[in-house]
């Protein structure tokens, strides 16, 4: 009888264990991606509706490496949530291929459904917000 009952509990300790170490490591967004595989950046702000679209290759490298550059912890469950920041898309080369897509919620936060995830700060949440203002000019 003990083993029938101490074969599942080790099995859920197990599967607990498994998913605490998922939650508690951190997430390099776009780690594998190389700024000059990126075409361009679509961006859409959430807040204004304006939808804009990232070309000039200094920017595009800016951008991919300092999001690179930012390790992000899992900061709760983004599912059911709404509204949201930039939405940033990076396209390839002119067969539109989709190499990642994520939300920029602010200089600390990324939402990449179902989970948000934070850092201390320094993402490039207002300079694309500076090239926004300069698009609508």
């Amino acid at each position: 009888m003990k083993k029938k009952v101490v074969i599942p509990v080790i099995v859920l300790l197990i599967l607990i264990a498994l998913a605490a170490i998922f939650y508690v490591t951190p997430k390099t967004f776009g780690k594998n991606v190389n700024p000059s595989d990126v075409d361009h950046i679509n961006v859409f702000d959430g807040n204004t509706g304006v939808g804009f679209t990232i070309d000039n290759p200094e920017d595009i490298q800016y951008i991919v490496e300092n999001i690179q550059s930012y390790q992000m912890k899992k900061d709760g469950v983004s599912l059911g949530k709404m509204g949201y920041g930039l939405k940033i898309t990076y396209i390839a080369g002119s067969d539109k291929t989709v190499i990642l897509k994520f939300i920029l919620n602010g200089d600390h936060t990324i939402r990449k459904d179902p989970f948000f995830y934070r850092c201390d700060g320094g993402l490039c949440f207002d300079y694309i917000k500076e090239i926004e203002s300069r698009i609508e000019e």
